[in-house]
């Protein structure tokens, strides 16, 4: 049986990256059945509103736009159509990205709670429901503070974006407020920035590829479509590759899985709570084992 993953633990780039895959590997069966049994409403919507927009594009590319006398394009019901079907696909993936950070954050709450032990899928539905709409009212906020961000200069934008990273990791980790999150993120990344920047770069691109898988197949037919008379065959295409990749974006869990590890790594830096908790535990040893609930400790 393999060692649990310690999270409360101070690591290097490269031991995040393969921590990452790792806890991602050995916990994958019920931290998936979490995802799927809350997030699946949103992979049905997403896969509706996938197979909208690319069955709106197909028309366009059909040649659905009018032109009056002047030679200039009216804009019809499938220009509406297309970027309707564009704008609600954005929030559906919005809202879907939202809640597989906030399941994995929960899930990652729970299981060290339990002293690394996996959770089940009541406990990490509990901490969803308790963190929800906290979590919704401060990422709103988050989103609004990078937007000034971008507007004043663009590098503050960035700046701020890898520091608001960390800000639900902590409200979560430590059942904190959104005040007391959003200052100790920005000293958790004091001369750390580049470090969670190169985190969340390797761990977005790797799931980016992932996701191509279904996402290039998406962006072909269409093109295809518009050569090809035969059409028999294009919406079930557009179907299975909108289900692909909605699934595929539960694959989000695992930048997520990085962002805490981060978390984890540079609190344990800067206040050793980890080191200090295995201390006081070192020669505690009992009969049972480590799956004690909290109040026999």
């Amino acid at each position: 049986m393999n060692q649990p993953i310690e999270l409360r633990k101070s690591r290097d780039f490269g031991q995040i990256i393969s921590d990452s895959f790792t806890f991602f590997r050995e916990n994958l069966k019920p931290l998936f059945r979490s995802l799927l049994i809350i997030c699946g409403l949103f992979i049905l919507i997403g896969t509706v509103t996938s197979v909208a927009q690319y069955m709106s594009t197909i028309s366009l590319y059909s040649g659905n736009l009018n032109i009056n006398s002047n030679d200039t394009y009216q804009v019809s019901s499938y220009t509406y159509s297309y970027f309707g079907a564009i704008l609600f696909n954005m929030l559906v993936t919005l809202l879907l990205e939202a809640f597989i950070h906030l399941v994995t954050l929960s899930y990652l709450a729970v299981y060290l709670q339990k002293n690394n032990q996996q959770p089940t899928f009541e406990e990490v539905w509990g901490y969803f429901r308790f963190y929800f709409f906290r979590v919704l009212g401060s990422s709103i906020l988050l989103f609004l503070l990078i937007v000034v961000g971008f507007c004043l200069c663009i590098i503050p934008g960035i700046y701020l974006a890898i520091v608001f990273y960390l800000v639900i990791p902590i409200m979560v980790m430590e059942n904190t407020s959104f005040s007391y999150a959003f200052n100790k993120s920005f000293q958790l990344i004091k001369e750390n920035w580049w470090f969670v920047f190169g985190v969340i770069f390797v761990m977005s691109l790797i799931v980016g590829v992932a996701n191509s898988i279904a996402s290039v197949p998406l962006a072909v037919i269409p093109m295809v479509a518009r050569f090809v008379s035969q059409k028999s065959y294009t919406l079930p295409l557009i179907i299975f590759f909108s289900l692909l990749k909605n699934l595929l974006m539960l694959s989000y869990a695992l930048p997520t899985i990085a962002i805490a590890m981060c978390y984890f790594k540079l609190s344990e830096e800067k206040e050793g709570i980890g080191l200090i908790g295995r201390i006081e535990n070192f020669g505690k040893t009992t009969d049972e084992g480590p799956n004690l609930p909290s109040e026999e400790y």
